[in-house]
């Protein structure tokens, strides 16, 4: 792995934020890409600090050579813990739970329980001193879940954290990806003047709020003399995620459900939207306070690279390397 030296010392490449299974620890922080099985990369800005415990990483050598002036490292070895809980990270972040493409959704208490328990077996080299309290706070209940609810209890009393009762488990989600009797789902009891579908940018919702595989579909509609837009999402898991969209200069909540599980919202629109180029007539879906609306992702990589995660994800509820809540991703 190379390593380049300025006022922060990087070791390998540095993945796309999709794809980066996190861990911040003191002084440094780390980044596993999730398509490879590499050892993680490195940003060390702390270099005495990041010195108590970067062997646990890379090994005592690769360490060396890292806060040393080595120009490059192989590192020694996996590190099953602290790869869990930047596994555990990425999934809560990036998991793209999709009826459409067949990726199941992922029970939240399970992966919180996990996540707290993997957090306490590294809580000596996290940046947080808090980290396995907050951890355990972020648990909704027990997961009842043989051994993991055993650990998570012990857990809870050694912190004096009191958790929530249990709660019964949901079936796994599924969702209708194609559209209505109307064809597209939008403009049904109108004239469509417009319509097209734009895929949802990921980094502009929380895991879980959309079907991460199918496109939000809108549609511009004459009405009764009058002009609305008309949209519909896929929704995901978490159905409790407020929406928004914007077309153009128009934004509309996303407050509705239909009876496909979609999440929808319509606005009435002045008739000059009938006159909007092509080029303008994109839609972004996003979540208000947790992303601004931005642009639309015209990053050409986005398609192949989100398909290529999306496929990771179908595998990994049978992956021998799996985590607890991948393996019951759906099953409960």
């Amino acid at each position: 792995m190379r390593i380049t030296r300025a006022a922060v010392v990087e070791v390998g490449a540095w993945p796309h934020p999709e794809r980066a299974a996190l861990l911040e620890g003191r002084g440094a922080v780390l980044a596993w890409d999730v398509l490879g099985d590499a050892a993680p990369a490195a940003r060390v800005h702390d270099v005495d600090r990041a010195a108590d415990w970067l062997w646990e990483a890379y090994g005592d050598e690769a360490a060396a050579g890292v806060l040393g002036d080595a120009a490059g490292i192989t590192p020694a070895g996996a590190w099953p813990a602290g790869r869990a809980l930047a596994q555990l990270a990425w999934l809560e972040a990036w998991w793209p739970a999709s009826g459409a493409a067949g990726v199941p959704a992922l029970d939240l208490s399970v992966l919180r329980a996990e996540r707290a328990v993997a957090t306490s077996a590294v809580e000596h080299l996290l940046d947080d001193e808090d980290a396995t309290g907050r951890a355990l706070a972020a648990v909704p209940a027990d997961p009842v879940v043989a051994g993991l609810s055993d650990r998570l209890a012990a857990l809870a009393e050694d912190y004096g954290v009191v958790l929530p009762a249990p709660v019964a488990s949901r079936a796994e989600f599924a969702l209708a990806a194609g559209g209505d009797a109307a064809g597209d789902g939008t403009g049904a009891d109108g004239v469509t003047v417009h319509s097209g579908a734009d895929p949802v940018d990921w980094a502009l919702v929380p895991a879980g709020a959309v079907d991460a595989a199918a496109d939000a579909r809108w549609a511009v509609v004459r009405r009764g003399g009058a002009t609305f837009l008309d949209v519909a999402v896929p929704g995901g898991p978490r159905p409790g995620v407020p929406l928004a969209a914007r077309f153009g200069a128009v934004e509309v909540a996303l407050d509705g459900t239909d009876g496909l599980g979609r999440r929808t919202g319509r606005t009435p629109v002045p008739a000059t939207v009938l006159l909007l180029p092509p080029a303008a007539r994109r839609l972004t879906v996003y979540a208000p306070g947790f992303a601004p609306p931005a642009a639309p992702d015209r990053d050409p990589d986005a398609p192949s690279r989100r398909a290529a995660i999306i496929a990771y994800a179908r595998t990994r509820p049978d992956a021998p390397d799996a985590t607890l809540t991948e393996r019951l991703a759906g099953r409960r």
